[in-house]
């Protein structure tokens, strides 16, 4: 029978409110743990059966402090995204808040006597023409297209590096998932990811439908209750290394594009454009980015969601929520 390292523990989730937030909760509920969410959404997103809800901006420490008092377990979901362009035009903002996110929770939990940390990283991190292995992710600089974000997540993980030696908290741990998509994405316009903003995009039936880039870059999927699967097992399994998240395989962003449009649950056909004088995957060596998952397969941490049945079900809860859907909080706003 599988360890549960969470039946009647206090878990506060960072962060809790995003798509593996929402994948994750129901699963820790059946585990037995007592819920505590913090987020800078609004509460009307917070997942059912939380015991309680803190609007808190974690870049203050005190809030940090505060939060994680008399926690068992810490998950560490916070990482401010965007779109391409934020990402080109805010780096130093992106960079700030992830760092300061990363830090201060951390440390909070240390001194609050936290017993597990986890601390959700990114393959960001890799650099290019990385080997994208866990142990690789040292001898090469953050792709240039990641390096502010990336190195802020870097960071992260040097921090629990540090800790570990530091004070022997042996109940930190870390994933590195790929591009995660999912149900309760966020899909406003202004920050959405490529999932999402696609998606929404062909609902909206814009048409043509430009797409930056030549199609041709390669990524990697990671459906959110996968995620959320990966993190249970990473917990209650007390893995004490870095662990990739992702599918393993490869899909050029105009494969990505297709299987959207041909999802059953898509009735518009619109005509692709894609706008190659407009950069989607940066220099040459950062035009495929596919996480090696060898690591997860020895723990068993499997990949159970195909794209296309990701997709369909991620359009789907679209479908039946968009009328009633909440902007997340937008820290560019």
């Amino acid at each position: 029978m599988a360890k549960n390292n969470f039946k009647k523990k206090k878990v506060l989730i960072a962060g809790g409110t995003g798509m593996v937030g929402q994948a994750l909760v129901p699963k820790l509920l059946k585990s037995g743990a007592k819920i505590y969410i913090v987020s800078m959404d609004d509460r009307k997103l917070v997942p059912k059966g939380t015991k309680k809800f803190f609007q808190l901006d974690l870049i203050n420490m005190n809030n940090c402090l505060k939060v994680t008092k008399k926690m068992d377990c810490v998950i560490n979901l916070l990482g401010i995204t965007g779109s391409p362009k934020i990402n080109y035009s805010n780096p130093g903002s992106f960079m700030m808040s992830n760092l300061y996110c990363a830090v201060n929770l951390l440390y909070a939990s240390e001194k609050n006597k936290v017993k597990r940390y986890l601390y959700t990283s990114t393959y960001g991190v890799y650099g290019e023409n990385s080997s994208m292995k866990e142990f690789d992710m040292w001898n090469h600089f953050p792709s240039v297209n990641d390096r502010f974000a990336g190195w802020a997540k870097r960071m992260g993980e040097l921090q629990i590096e540090a800790y570990k030696k530091e004070f022997n908290f042996k109940g930190l741990h870390v994933i590195r998932p790929a591009n995660i998509y999912g149900p309760h994405a966020n899909f406003n316009p202004k920050n959405s990811m490529v999932v999402a903003s696609i998606i929404r995009r062909v609902l909206n039936k814009e048409n043509p439908l430009k797409v930056w880039g030549d199609g041709k870059t390669i990524r990697d999927f990671i459906y959110s209750d996968d995620v959320a699967d990966a993190i249970i097992k990473v917990i209650n399994k007390n893995i004490q290394e870095p662990v990739n998240v992702g599918s393993g395989k490869g899909v050029t962003i105009k494969k990505l594009v297709h299987e959207i449009i041909n999802c059953k649950n898509i009735k518009s056909k619109p005509n692709i454009v894609f706008e190659t004088s407009k950069k989607s995957g940066g220099k040459v060596g950062d035009r495929k980015r596919v996480l090696n998952i060898n690591l997860a397969k020895k723990y068993k941490i499997n990949n159970k969601t195909s794209l296309s049945k990701g997709l369909f079900e991620t359009i789907d809860w679209y479908l039946k929520n968009k009328k009633k859907l909440k902007s997340r909080y937008n820290y560019f706003a």
